[in-house]
């Protein structure tokens, strides 16, 4: 099962994509019609014990994310509307293990899109909230408790643009562990980290970290990180910089990356620690509207709308 140093040539295919059995499609369209009207998604309170043939497939999935290619792409569940496709993420995110909060609002469950075209990362902008691609990372940099699963899922592509970039941290490991083991020794002791969008507090963390097989586990979103060591006053030095050059030069190279525009009603499931991710910029069409708006009664086209959760595995 093992295929964690996966690049551009070498991935399976076979095994990104990955398809609910209609037992689970059939579990799902009969849960939509128990569904509770909330304010939010994430308000809905998930009973294990009413998706069994679900669980059953995410036993399949999960032997990927946890000991394969480390992320799948779900395919949609057919006919689903926007709104059900945000339930959908739900339901798939509680039966995976115990959501996190992403926000001073306490909301579990993040939608992605632009809120202002001219707003930008380097002026504060949080990434999910603008057009502009940015560094490729990992999530789990707003807090030091590890998660294992981020899911994002897509209610309606961008008119323009919008890839996902995915990439194996373990062969940018491997790569950085015989061009540059000085830089990859640096990258793993303490940097600076923030909590942006949870609080103004700060934190220390390793880059790269290993787990107990031995494989290397990641902490890396470069602007809020240099962020963070302004705000602490403590600027980084010149080891610093080569080895976070060395780590992104090597994460831009285009024999480790898999680009991929998720369609309507899939979801990327990876595990956060062991694959960097990134999109490219993208561009909606004039005068879309917000997935909130729309379960609102409004009518247009919707903007680029992916939905993010951070999962727990319990």
């Amino acid at each position: 099962m093992q295929n964690t140093n996966w690049n551009f040539k070498t991935i399976d295919f076979d095994r990104v994509f990955f398809n609910f059995s209609q037992e689970s499609i059939t579990e799902f369209n009969q849960y939509l019609k128990t569904v509770p009207k909330v304010l939010h998604v994430d308000e809905l309170k998930i009973d294990r014990q009413v998706f069994p043939n679900i669980l059953n497939d995410l036993i399949k999935l999960t032997s990927e994310t946890d000991s394969g290619q480390r992320f799948v792409v779900t395919r949609p569940i057919p006919n689903l509307t926007e709104p059900q496709i945000e339930i959908f993420h739900w339901v798939l995110s509680n039966l995976l293990g115990e959501t996190i909060v992403q926000n001073e609002e306490g909301r579990h469950l993040i939608h992605i899109y632009d809120r202002d075209p001219k707003r930008r990362i380097k002026d504060g902008a949080r990434y999910h909230q603008t057009h502009e691609t940015g560094s490729i990372h990992t999530d789990n940099v707003n807090i030091p408790e590890n998660y294992q699963y981020l899911l994002v899922g897509c209610v309606s592509p961008a008119m323009i643009g919008g890839e996902n970039i995915i990439v194996s941290g373990q062969s940018v490991f491997d790569f950085l562990k015989e061009k540059a083991p000085n830089e990859l020794k640096i990258l793993m002791e303490n940097f600076c980290f923030e909590y942006r969008g949870i609080s103004r507090e700060l934190y220390d963390a390793p880059i790269i970290t290993m787990n107990k097989l031995g494989e290397p586990l990641y902490r890396h979103l470069r602007t809020y990180m240099e962020s963070a060591h302004a705000r602490a006053n403590k600027p980084l030095n010149d080891d610093q910089v080569r080895a976070l050059d060395a780590l992104d030069a090597t994460l831009g190279m285009s024999q480790f990356q898999l680009l991929y525009r998720l369609n309507k009603g899939e979801i990327l499931v990876a595990n956060d620690s062991q694959i960097l991710h990134d999109r490219r910029s993208f561009v909606d069409a004039a005068d879309t509207i917000t997935l909130d708006e729309h379960k609102n009664g409004k009518v247009g086209t919707l903007k680029r709308t992916l939905l993010r959760t951070w999962v727990r595995k319990v």
